[in-house]
């Protein structure tokens, strides 16, 4: 391939081949990473605070009134700077899984890129949503220096503080899954899967033929 392949830093070297690409969709980033929920429900303890500490001062209701909207806007201000931040992220990622590698290009004004050699990842497990989409996790070799503050969204804290890459909110995460799997050690594909935490309402039927798909393979010393 002799031109710049979109979502990567330069072109595929010969012998290496594209084998899959996506972007995380705006819900899925928005629900799982920047947990607008939870800011809904900040927004609404702002207002009820406002209205309530406003009467509790023993202002007139018309004043209670005013703080209430005060209160009401700064916090939907907060989230719509939230759901903008999701949204720009969710437009200017994209996920690439070569034969050789996985690529995580990420950022608006400055796009950087993290590159993980399939021999720096030792494990990988998929989480599932009713909707088809999901997350997969890569657990990177213990020396492997990433930065939490730098991949965010795309990575979790891993246990002992392992900086856990993720490919966050992309659709048909069990097909991404499966070409994953294939990559990492065709010998092992379809494998089992390391099933991680997921909430209670997830697809259960997503998640069994998630655990036929997706490979978990120790590092090769």
């Amino acid at each position: 391939m002799s031109g710049r392949t979109r979502g990567l830093p330069h072109a595929l070297p010969q012998g290496e081949t594209l084998l899959w690409q996506g972007s995380p969709t705006f819900r899925a980033l928005a629900l799982g990473a920047f947990h607008v929920r939870a800011w809904g429900l900040y927004v609404a303890v702002m207002l009820v605070w406002g209205i309530v500490s406003a009467l509790i001062s023993h202002h007139s209701l018309r004043v209670a009134e005013a703080a209430g909207f005060w209160s009401l806007f700064l916090g939907l201000l907060a989230l719509a700077v939230v759901l903008g931040f999701a949204l720009l992220t969710a437009r200017t990622t994209i996920y690439t899984i070569t034969s050789k590698r996985v690529v995580i290009r990420y950022g608006a004004a400055i796009q950087k890129h993290v590159n993980l050699p399939f021999r720096a990842i030792q494990a990988v497990g998929l989480r599932t949503a009713p909707d088809g989409t999901g997350d997969i996790v890569m657990t990177p070799e213990a020396d492997r220096n990433l930065s939490y503050l730098l991949l965010w969204p795309h990575v979790r804290a891993g246990r002992r503080g392992r900086v856990e890459p993720v490919l966050r909110g992309i659709p048909d995460a069990a097909g991404a899954a499966r070409v994953l799997a294939a990559a990492l050690d065709p010998s092992r594909a379809p494998a089992a899967i390391l099933p991680i935490a997921a909430p209670p309402a997830r697809d259960t039927r997503q998640e069994s033929e998630a655990m036929n798909a997706l490979a978990s393979r120790g590092h090769a010393a």
